[in-house]
């Protein structure tokens, strides 16, 4: 299955990329910069539902990556859940100090973002789909903060259970649990605001399915 973050590691020789970047080459930082800049926007936006907050937010995590990717010690293709990682600590930290909680997917506004993520595979466009209802996004804030985090991971960034455990740190049997918990957490949500049971079981049942393919 196609996914975001895969279409973005084509980058051309990321582990070279990469690799140069770590010696703070500019055209390699500069590189790594434009390909990854608006998907750690949509990241935090998605978050924090405030554009000029998203984007003070996403200049302090590349900010950050500068700083520390001297020491960073993967191979390319683990790039982007790295540098999430930073996008996800960062953003966690704000919230924290302002006392207030993500609440992933929640603002109107982000029926823009989320029409621009649609072109892809026929999983993850019938659960973005979903996404939009309202009913859906009630229900997406009720849930942990781990949960909304590993939905947005899979069905929005398009991250596969290994890039979604170097975000969280956590193993990769770990995410797969949380996701099957996350999203029976969100069908009972669904079922207790009566949605109709025709458009809550496909999401479900495709979304499960997807838990144990490879990515």
């Amino acid at each position: 299955m196609a996914s975001r973050g895969g279409r973005m590691n084509n980058l051309k020789n990321l582990d070279v990329l990469v690799m140069n970047a770590k010696q703070l080459n500019a055209d390699a930082l500069t590189a790594l910069y434009d390909n990854y800049l608006p998907h750690v926007f949509r990241y935090i936006y998605y978050q924090v539902n405030d554009r000029p907050l998203a984007e003070d937010l996403t200049s302090e995590v590349f900010l950050k990556m500068l700083v520390a990717i001297p020491d960073f010690r993967e191979d390319g293709k683990s790039f982007y859940p790295w540098l999430l990682r930073i996008a996800k600590n960062t953003t966690l930290d704000y919230l924290r100090s302002k006392s207030k909680r993500s609440h992933v997917l929640f603002d109107d506004d982000i029926e823009e973002l989320l029409f621009e993520s649609r072109n892809k595979a026929d999983l993850e466009q019938t659960v973005i789909s979903a996404l939009d209802a309202e009913e859906v996004k009630k229900a997406v804030v009720k849930l942990t903060d781990e949960q909304q985090q590993v939905l947005l991971l899979k069905f929005t960034m398009g991250l596969s259970n290994n890039g979604i455990g170097k975000v969280l740190e956590k193993t990769e049997g770990s995410i797969k649990s949380l996701q099957v918990r996350a999203l029976a957490s969100l069908r009972r949500l669904l079922e207790r605001q009566e949605e109709p049971e025709e458009r809550v079981e496909p999401m479900i049942t495709e979304a499960k399915k997807s838990l144990f393919r490879k990515a």
